[in-house]
Parts: structure tokens; C-alpha cells; sequence
């Protein structure tokens, strides 16, 4: 069943469209009549990257958003936004009756949704569908993307501090036993509103949950944000 709704969905590094769709399954299974599933591919060829070997070995090739080359940030972020740009147009153009309302990043990926939702916020993306919220999966931080959004935001009125602080109501599923989790808990403390962000911890390690339990706790987090704003840590 098609639905009116979609959520853009970015992939870990080393990963790839094809391996994020499995990892989502237990999401996909649940949301089935709520939202489309709208996967953008990483500009970058790469190795593959935490988790992905040895299940997903011999379905290469596998992607990455950011290298680690020594490549000014403004350049990794142009490639980045290319990216984005080609999925979201082209889903646009061949599914109209479904507008991307959302954004969900895993790894990697949540660290690339979380500058997504930086530059929207800051007006730097005009051609973005509108988010009106985010899924930021075990997500991983990155000192340099930290200060290319604090050089972005030293012409506004309110500091770079808080201009670096996303306003959009956002879910944070943090691993009990990620070994990112410390990198989660930095990445939330550093560009998340406390009023805008809810984090649900679930027991397991650097990987998508696929309990319902956790999944249906996202969904009415989602759900609740026509309501009002949400600030919790749920176990």
C-alpha cells in the first residue's frame, strides 16, 4: 500500500542502499502503511565499514558519504548534498502523491542526516523537502563537521553555539553496547535542542534495532510531535 509519506533514508559508511533496506526490515515491517522508504546512495566507493562483513559480504559495492582524505569539509558537504539532491528529485518527479517528511540515518548517516537538518535549518537547502523530524541511529560525531556548521553559523544573531543546535523534533536510538555509544551522546549533546530530542536506549550494539518494542516507541514519539515537544530518556 503506497503511502503519502516517505522518510529519506541515509546509510551507514561502507555501507549501501541494498544493505540499509535489510537492516531496516523490522521498520519497513512496521511502517508499511505509514511511510515510503526513500534510500539515497553514497557518493564514495569504499571498504566496508563496522558490522557490514562478514553477513553482507560479496554484495559490494559499498559507499560512504565522508572520506577520510584530507579534502576541505565544504567539499565533502557539496558531495554530500549532490547526493541527497539526486534522490530527492528524483523521487519527487516519479512519486508525487508521496512527500519526503523525514529523515532517518544510521551510523554515519546519522552524523550526514544531522547536517542535513543543520543546512535546513539554516536555510542553506532550499531544494530539501521539508523535515519535519529525524530517526538518528547509533550515530556517529566528527570534530570537523562540528566546525564547519560552527563556521557557517558565526553571521547569525544567536552565536555559534546555539545556532549549531537543531530545532527539529528528533528520536536518538543509542545502543546500550555500541561502541559509538559515547560518540551518540556527544553528537546529541553538541546539535540537538534538549527540547526538541528524545532518546530511546535499546541493548544491542552498533546495529538498527528490530525489537517492535523500540520501533513502536519511535513510532508514537513521531506521532506525538504534532502535539507538543518531547524531552525524555527512555529505557
Amino acid at each position: 500500500m503506497a503511502s503519502s509519506r516517505a522518510i529519506l533514508c541515509i546509510h551507514g559508511s561502507g555501507s549501501s542502499p541494498l544493505i540499509f533496506g535489510f537492516q531496516l526490515s523490522s521498520f519497513r515491517a512496521a511502517w508499511k502503511d505509514e511511510f515510503d522508504f526513500v534510500y539515497a546512495t553514497a557518493p564514495h566507493i569504499s571498504d566496508a565499514g563496522p558490522e557490514v562483513l562478514p553477513f553482507f559480504k560479496g554484495v559490494e559495492p559499498y559507499f560512504t558519504w565522508f572520506r577520510d582524505e584530507a579534502e576541505p569539509t565544504k567539499e565533502k558537504v557539496a558531495a554530500f548534498n549532490a547526493s541527497i539532491r539526486e534522490t530527492t528529485d528524483n523521487w519527487a518527479k516519479t512519486n508525487p502523491q508521496s512527500r519526503i517528511v523525514g529523515v532517518l540515518g544510521f551510523s554515519q548517516g546519522a552524523l550526514a542526516a544531522t547536517v542535513l537538518l543543520w543546512q535546513q535549518q539554516m536555510g542553506r537547502v532550499p531544494w530539501l523537502p521539508k523535515l519535519d523530524f529525524g530517526v538518528l541511529i547509533c550515530s556517529g560525531f566528527n570534530y570537523a563537521a562540528t566546525q564547519f556548521m560552527r563556521d557557517g553559523s558565526r553571521s547569525t544573531e544567536e552565536g555559534d553555539e546555539d545556532a549549531i543546535l537543531i530545532r527539529v523534533p528528533t528520536v536518538h536510538l543509542h545502543g546500550r553496547q555500541d561502541w559509538a555509544h559515547k560518540y551518540s551522546k556527544k553528537m546529541l549533546a553538541t546539535h540537538y535542542s534538549p527540547k526538541h530530542a528524545t532518546v530511546i536506549e535499546f541493548e544491542g550494539q552498533h546495529e538498527c534495532p528490530r525489537k517492535l518494542e523500540v520501533i513502536r516507541k519511535v513510532t508514537e514519539h513521531i506521532a506525538t510531535y504534532s502535539k507538543g515537544e518531547v524531552n525524555e530518556i527512555i529505557g
